[in-house]
């Protein structure tokens, strides 16, 4: 997603109005939803926590978060989404970066407390 509008074809291309398309998808019975802010993935600047949420909330179906997740903090706000819709999350360049481990990230989400590997 850029804005209100999909992009398709690793992210050239327009895909329509993400809220036309998601009623398409709702009429075709798509079960969850992955969702990529372009605009966040890969920057490591947090994820768009409003989007993911209206997604939700508008589709009655889970979120996979993808795209800005950067801090085991992120990962505790997501997991304290789940109520909200939020299922998982989708973490790429803050695990290749060295942000945070797996494990820690795991840690997070279970609800404990981090401990170094």
């Amino acid at each position: 997603v850029r804005g209100e509008k999909l992009a398709t074809r690793g992210w050239v291309e327009e895909g329509g109005n993400i809220w036309d398309v998601l009623e398409q998808l709702e009429e075709a019975g798509c079960a969850r939803y992955v969702v990529t802010d372009i605009t966040k993935d890969g920057t490591l600047t947090g994820p768009n926590t409003d989007l993911l949420v209206e997604i939700a909330e508008k589709t009655g179906k889970p979120v996979i978060a993808s795209g800005g997740i950067s801090t085991l903090d992120d990962i505790a706000k997501l997991t304290g989404m789940v109520d909200r819709g939020i299922e998982g999350a989708i973490i790429g360049k803050a695990l290749y970066a060295g942000q945070f481990t797996l494990h820690q990230a795991l840690q997070v989400a279970n609800g404990s407390a981090v401990k170094d590997v």
